[in-house]
């Protein structure tokens, strides 16, 4: 029987522009003979023609040991995926910057669904994303399957929450804005979950038929209401878990590459306001002075 989820993943695809496949290409010579495919996402998918928009890839791989020159980065990427990694190319004039991820397929498809607590990976790729460079159709498929279960393990941690009647735009929105709030963002989680969800609108409307079926004569789906509090008890501790665990992963990316503090700080400056200026001492030790930044950026308000 055919899977409806399953063939509109796969029917989600993009032919790239030069300057994309280049950073690829630069992405392959970093790591050789590792990268088993990359899967495009972010707000630069949804304006690829803009330069200035940073590109965004997890780039899925084999192994890290094999994939890190450093056996520290390996363990790392390890223990805290992924490990997150900063490039400029630039190319007929134009700079292209790009932030990748780091993680194995394995881990990648671990992550996708039920087997993870956490929504980092299952709730980010149950959003538009488009897989590139897959080395073959078996790996292709992995990653199909594994962005399937992505879609319908959020759909089922999001929908009973607005249950017994709902819109797609209230389903997935609302499964958005829990799985923001389990991060620290310097964005609004409810302005960042409605965009997503407008932008996209016609494509949830039909993830959802084809998960919850036809809607009624007011264009809302029928909902089950079954395992609404325990569900949301589960986001609560997600919450309670993630912040701690996003704040390992902001010290993880400042350690990773060069210039890893200012590009955090920037990053936070962008979405938030909040301009904090890392000393010498933190630039050079950002492993040691992570915890200290960290709160001072809490206190003046990066993190929503």
């Amino acid at each position: 029987m055919s899977d409806k989820v399953l063939d509109i993943i796969r029917s989600e695809k993009l032919e790239p522009p030069a300057r994309v496949n280049a950073v690829l290409d630069k992405i392959e010579e970093r790591h050789p003979d590792r990268v088993l495919a990359f899967v495009y996402y972010g707000s630069s998918l949804r304006e690829i023609e803009n330069p200035d928009k940073m590109l965004d890839f997890y780039v899925l791989i084999d192994s890290y040991r094999k994939a890190h020159k450093s056996i520290l980065r390996a363990w790392l990427n390890l223990t805290i995926p992924p490990a997150v990694y900063y490039l400029e190319l630039e190319q007929d004039g134009v700079v292209s910057t790009c932030k990748y991820s780091l993680m194995t397929l394995k881990e990648f498809e671990k992550r996708s669904g039920k087997d993870a607590f956490h929504s980092q990976i299952w709730g980010r790729f149950s959003q538009p994303c488009v897989l590139m460079r897959a080395q073959n159709e078996s790996i292709a498929e992995r990653v199909y399957k594994a962005r399937t279960k992505a879609v319908k393990y959020m759909a089922s941690q999001s929908a009973p929450l607005v249950a017994p009647s709902a819109t797609a735009a209230e389903i997935w929105g609302r499964g958005f804005y829990e799985s923001y709030r389990t991060e620290l963002r310097p964005e609004s989680s409810v302005g960042r979950s409605t965009e997503i969800v407008e932008r996209f609108n016609e494509r949830y409307e039909t993830i959802s038929r084809a998960i919850f079926g036809e809607v009624d004569s007011k264009g809302c789906f029928n909902i089950s209401t079954d395992g609404a509090k325990s569900l949301s008890r589960k986001w609560f501790w997600r919450r309670v878990r993630g912040k701690p665990r996003s704040i390992l992963r902001v010290a993880h990316g400042a350690l990773t590459f060069d210039g890893g503090v200012d590009y955090v700080m920037r990053k936070l400056k962008n979405h938030s306001g909040v301009d904090y200026k890392p000393t010498p001492f933190q630039r050079k030790h950002p492993f040691l002075t992570a915890p200290i930044m960290g709160w001072k950026l809490w206190k003046m308000g990066a993190f929503r």
